[in-house]
């Protein structure tokens, strides 16, 4: 009894509501502290009481989209939930009271989303009508529906976004009055300075109504886009799971149905039962195929067997001869190898004595070079002396004795070649 007082009493609570107001309250609270006054925020909302509405609507409706919002991830949940078994077929119209019931049995929350909703006013429809005729123009009068449920969820904000630039305007008409009432052309001249003043002020009126009304025209669409976005998710996954679950046949055969489906189990009775002796027979026969191929394998391994023995000792007796090949093969060439090395080093013994004769010839050659060096600078000292001599007017015998030294050089000379 006390639960379904408490139950009654939060549904007629407009939450919302509520805690705008105490938003409201909360906001205006602050503005009206000490350190507030003055400030731009404070002369945009407190300067006039058309402000304060504009404030406490702006609040409400901001405050009217946030609970929308925050219902959105619920109805995310919902979509990803598996919601009914996986179906091969049509099934029977009858079906839907069990998936209905299934429904049933799951959380409160995902029960009371837009999906749960959707699919348990199908259900009943298609439990209640005992077909699944018609079934799709239902399904689209229920999208139908929640287009219009979407459409009046919004109706507050649009209201609230209609009416505060006309509140707006209300206000800066009512500054206008309150500035230039009761005053004279002349009393308007001499307080021009008041008079600009008030009716800057009746300005920020309209300023603060025009924010506000945008404002929430911005989050007007995106709260609708968002949720009509859900809906149309919801459209595809309840055509995905019910629209060609049920038969679609007129309640009156029903009965000649289920006649005929009680025929079609017998008939598939009768045709199991053949097919699984079928299959007994045919295992049979293949058992004792098998049987018959494994002894024609044993007895192919066994022909093998015998064959790639004998293959294998004429192999060895093969592999025995070459072997004999092979060393005396080897014998020879060692043979010729031992041969070959002595004709090796008699080679060398003779190219050493060939290198010893050929360094005795260059000692020699050695020698000539020296000889032939001196001779040339004893040649460049007589040309120097016949030089002297014919200035001297001695030539006659510096001749003859450069012919004896002449001489006396090429038997020196003569000398040295034979001794080398």
């Amino acid at each position: 009894m006390s639960g379904s007082r408490r139950t009654g009493l939060f549904k007629g609570i407009d939450f919302p509501f509520a805690t705008a107001a105490a938003l409201t309250l909360a906001f205006y609270w602050f503005i009206h502290q000490e350190r507030m006054r003055g400030t731009l925020l404070a002369r945009y909302t407190t300067e006039h009481t058309v402000e304060y509405v504009i404030v406490s609507f702006f609040i409400w409706g901001i405050t009217d989209i946030v609970f929308r919002l925050a219902s959105y991830p619920r109805e995310i949940m919902a979509l990803k939930h598996e919601w009914l078994p996986h179906r091969t077929g049509r099934v029977a119209a009858s079906e839907a009271t069990a998936l209905k019931a299934q429904i049933g049995e799951m959380p409160r929350w995902l029960r009371d989303s837009r999906m749960g909703q959707r699919l348990l006013a199908a259900l009943t429809h298609v439990e209640e009508k005992g077909s699944a005729d018609e079934f799709a123009d239902y399904l689209r009068s229920l999208a139908d529906e929640d287009d219009e449920r979407t459409f009046t969820n919004f109706g507050l904000v649009r209201f609230v976004a209609w009416v505060t630039p006309v509140l707006g305007f209300l206000g800066t008409v009512v500054h206008f009055g309150t500035a230039l009432g009761g005053m004279s052309a002349g009393q308007i001249a001499d307080r021009l300075p008041e008079v600009v003043g008030g009716i800057g002020t009746g300005f920020n009126t309209t300023t603060a109504a025009l924010t506000a009304a945008v404002t929430m025209m911005f989050a007007l669409f995106l709260g609708e886009r968002t949720e009509k976005g859900i809906l149309r998710q919801i459209d595809r996954r309840v055509e995905r799971e019910l629209l060609n679950r049920f038969e679609a046949a007129d309640a009156n055969i029903a009965p000649f149905l289920g006649a005929l489906e009680a025929t079609s189990r017998a008939s598939i009775s009768a045709i199991d039962t053949a097919i699984a002796r079928q299959l007994t027979i045919w295992s049979q026969a293949l058992e004792s195929i098998h049987q018959k191929m494994d002894d024609r394998t044993q007895m192919q391994v066994q022909l093998w067997e015998g064959s790639l023995d004998r293959v294998s000792q004429k192999l060895d007796a093969g592999d025995a001869e070459r072997e004999k090949r092979f060393r005396r093969i080897l014998e020879t060439v060692e043979a010729n190898r031992t041969d070959h090395r002595v004709q090796l080093k008699s080679t060398v013994d003779q190219l050493h004595a060939i290198k010893q004769d050929f360094g005795q010839l260059a000692e020699a050659l050695t020698g000539v070079m020296r000889g032939e060096g001196k001779l040339v600078e004893l040649q460049t000292r007589l040309s120097d002396n016949l030089r002297l001599l014919r200035e001297t007017q001695q030539i006659d015998e510096a001749v003859h004795g450069l012919t004896a030294a002449i001489h006396l050089l090429t038997a020196r000379s003569h000398t040295k070649d034979k001794a080398a």
